[in-house]
């Protein structure tokens, strides 16, 4: 009968019921909107017509009495009902989130328990007129404990697993997750654990009530259907278990206090300082650097530091595994903060230590991971077209179809075999990969033995590089050539024309200038191909100021022209200067050794001893040091006039400084 009691069909019988909005919402003929204390229930309807205000006995009628009801279908009933559901458990809910229920076991059902001890008024007990009164629920010191132990709104389903798996069966095959079900899959879960649950917990009232309470008892403090619960085994087996230790809530999963009320009070600004200020020990206390640092991130103080949120992320997590004696691997790491990483490590592997020991980030060896498996990770260290491809997918990838700058370089190797376990051979030798390609453990010893015996322990590797004439865009490696240190400039001339006559035309790649130190078989390669004969030329022929440029136009990829790199300028022209094979002469100045010797002696001067007395010819920061504008700077006096006995040294330093800045900024 209570099915019938609180139904849609005997409401819309109601004399006074005009139009039914959903289920806590009616039209009285008068006119006027009344909202009901539940679903169905016509009590306050009642007592808004036995007011004043209500004029539907005065002859008053409301424009709905001259429509015809329409015949609600039960589909659409169905989906008054799901939303009036929504509103009324969601109250305190995301959009997305699963009510909490303490599910019922099978130790639950089989042990037996008597009923739960409850406190009972004096008041209500001693009710002899017959007055509705206010149903209390389930209290006493017991349900106190049981409410703080449990953050579950609803009791007496079964798990939500099991409720999952019968309404979604393609959806969990294997194991539930909360993170497959979308928003409307989770009101439908919703519905089901509603459905099946026996009791809740109203935590304003300390209370455990029955899911079906009416509010009203009518004998006694509780009503009917939560006086029935009182001798649910379930119910009574829950109650009956004590308290967790403090310790273990940290094993809590967090889902379950998602809707807690501070944490969504808190996002106001004002109430967060007061819970802040609230929290301090005393008034002289500083405010707590967490405390701040959490109220900053929150107002989005660091959304363009992505390098700092994702430490953030990475400490946080491993606290977390550290407080539950969980190892650190497989840590998540964000893509911001493994670049960070990643910069770092190649700066210096002893930083990178440092910054782990203070704090937490990938090891070295984790970096040289992800390079292996990266798709840009050069795996044939010859010049062939899948490496020169690797550019060309960055290149369409930035959308850039500008100029592309080619350098090759030689440069000093440890001399050292070793097994590479992604080419599955042994490098460090002139042979190719073909002959140190390693199939069975045997074949170590044989090809040791051959490369000593064609005395083939490269000593030196030539590498070969693209790069982006803009800044920001790091040159990439597309060949590692090892050598003995004796490449002849026919050598280099092939390397040359692979690229250009075979590999750039495909790719379609303009490749305009190629890039070198100031070695002589470097520097006739380059004049090779300068001298190559196309059917084009670019020419640039001035008389006066004795200029006759020209260089070759390739098919496919236009004028290429012979540059040299400025880092390896700059120390060839400090070199210059420092060996004193030939003396510079500008006009009747030139440019010396002891003019350094001058500038050092200089209380304000910008170079380091070592930058010339017992120098390394092939540092990068002497060189930039020397060219610098500062450096130019001590050649100059107070009125900006170049000192006595230096204009050739001054002239020397700013061309060559001008030159390269030039070349690096436009």
């Amino acid at each position: 009968m209570s099915g019938w009691k609180y139904s849609f069909e005997r409401l819309s019988k109601h004399e006074y019921v005009a139009c039914i909005i959903h289920p806590k919402k009616v039209v009285c003929i008068c006119g006027q909107k009344i909202k009901l204390n539940r679903k169905w229930e016509e009590d306050y309807l009642n007592r808004h017509i036995q007011r004043s205000g209500c004029k539907a006995d005065k002859g008053q009628r409301t424009i709905y009495n001259w429509f015809k009801p329409i015949e609600v279908k039960p589909v659409k009933q169905v989906e008054e009902e799901e939303e009036e559901y929504d509103s009324d458990v969601y109250d305190n809910m995301d959009d997305d989130d699963l009510i909490r229920v303490d599910e019922v076991n099978e130790n639950d059902q089989n042990q037996e328990i008597l009923a739960i001890n409850i406190e009972e008024t004096s008041d209500n007990t001693r009710n002899t007129k017959k007055q509705k009164l206010i149903c209390m629920g389930l209290q006493s010191e017991e349900i106190s404990k049981y409410i703080k132990r449990t953050p579950a709104q609803f009791g007496g389903s079964r798990r939500i697993e099991v409720v999952a798996r019968e309404l979604f069966p393609n959806l969990f095959s294997q194991k539930f997750s909360r993170k497959k079900l979308n928003s409307k899959q989770k009101r439908q879960l919703n519905h089901a654990l509603f459905a099946e649950s026996i009791w809740q917990i109203d935590r304003p009232s300390n209370a455990v009530r029955a899911k079906a309470c009416t509010g009203i008892a009518e004998r006694g403090n509780i009503c009917t259907e939560c006086s029935y619960i009182r001798y649910n085994q379930a119910l009574c087996n829950k109650i009956a278990r004590p308290l967790p230790l403090s310790s273990n809530i940290k094993f809590t999963p967090k889902h379950y206090w998602e809707d807690n009320p501070l944490k969504r009070c808190l996002k106001n600004c004002d109430l967060r300082d007061i819970w802040n200020i609230l929290n301090n020990e005393s008034e002289n206390q500083q405010e707590n650097p967490w405390i701040a640092l959490a109220d900053k991130a929150l107002k989005g103080a660091f959304k363009d530091k992505p390098i700092f949120t994702g430490l953030c992320e990475v400490m946080g997590d491993a606290i977390e595994r550290k407080m539950k004696n969980k190892s650190k691997r497989n840590l998540k790491y964000s893509d911001e903060f493994t670049s960070f990483l990643t910069i770092l490590g190649g700066i210096s592997s002893r930083a990178l230590d440092l910054f782990r020991q203070n704090l937490e980030g990938r090891t070295i060896q984790s970096i040289r991971q992800l390079r292996r498996n990266d798709d840009d990770y050069l795996t044939n260290p010859e010049l062939c077209y899948e490496n020169v491809a690797r550019v060309k997918r960055l290149i369409d990838t930035v959308n850039y179809n500008g100029p592309i700058c080619a350098m090759t370089d030689n440069t000093k190797l440890k001399p050292r075999l070793r097994y590479s376990p992604n080419l599955g051979c042994i490098i460090g030798s002139t042979l190719s990969n073909e002959e140190t390609t390693v199939n069975i453990y045997n074949d170590i010893p044989k090809i040791i033995n051959n490369v000593k015996s064609e005395n083939g322990i490269a000593k030196n590797v030539r590498a070969y590089i693209l790069q982006i004439p803009l800044s920001k865009f790091p040159p990439i490696v597309i060949a590692l050539l090892p050598n003995k240190g004796a490449d002849t400039a026919d050598l280099i001339l092939q390397l040359h024309k692979r690229l250009i006559l075979e590999i750039a035309p495909q790719l379609s790649l303009h490749i305009l200038s190629l890039g070198s130190d100031g070695a002589i078989t470097e520097y006739q390669a380059q004049q090779l191909i300068v001298n190559i004969q196309t059917s084009e030329k670019l020419t640039v022929i001035e008389p006066q100021l004795k200029i006759n440029f020209s260089c070759p136009i390739f098919n496919y990829i236009g004028p290429i022209i012979r540059v040299q790199d400025p880092k390896h300028a700059k120390k060839t022209a400090r070199n210059a200067i420092m060996s004193g094979a030939r003396l510079l002469t500008f006009g009747n100045s030139s440019a010396r050794y002891d003019h350094f010797l001058q500038l050092i002696n200089q209380n304000s001067s910008i170079l380091y001893k070592n930058d010339v007395i017992k120098l390394d010819r092939q540092d990068d920061a002497a060189a930039y040091r020397t060219f610098c504008s500062s450096n130019f700077r001590q050649c100059l006096t107070t009125d900006y006039q170049v000192k006595i006995g230096m204009e050739g040294f001054a002239v020397y330093i700013f061309i060559i400084g001008k030159i390269s800045r030039i070349f690096i900024c436009h």
